[in-house]
């Protein structure tokens, strides 16, 4: 009588391994896109009301003095001890009355540099005296 052998064999072991591996991998991969996301999401809200602020000053400066505002600078910006970077430009739009303003705001994130940029518009009217 011939005993029936029980347990599994080598290939049957190799095969199980490389699914489960594999299985690994995907859902390491998937943790650490999540990761990032989250990562870019926390910085985008940590400067967002900074860049609607500083578009807003920028705005109502130009509205009321118009090319004698100087607007247009650059800076850096720690919040929580990270480093961004801000930029704001101005440029006159017909006959020195309508401004447009453009305002980019970069930080570094692992080997990547993410931006948030914010466009507006100023109109200046001159008051007559």
């Amino acid at each position: 009588m011939k005993k029936e052998a029980r347990g599994f064999t080598l290939i049957e072991v190799l095969v199980t391994t490389a699914v489960l591996s594999l299985g690994i991998v995907l859902i390491y991969r998937a943790f650490f896109t999540l990761l990032d996301s989250f990562g870019y999401y926390s910085n985008y809200l940590r400067v967002a009301a900074f860049a609607d602020e500083k578009l807003w000053q920028a705005q109502d400066a130009l509205s009321c003095f118009g090319p004698d505002a100087g607007a247009g600078s650059s800076g850096r910006l720690n919040i929580q001890n990270k480093d961004f970077n801000w930029r704001l430009s101005v440029s006159p739009i017909e006959a020195e009355s309508l401004y447009r303003i453009d305002l980019a705001v970069s930080w570094r994130q692992g080997p990547r540099t993410r931006e948030l940029s914010r466009n507006g518009y100023a109109l200046y009217i001159k008051k007559e005296s």
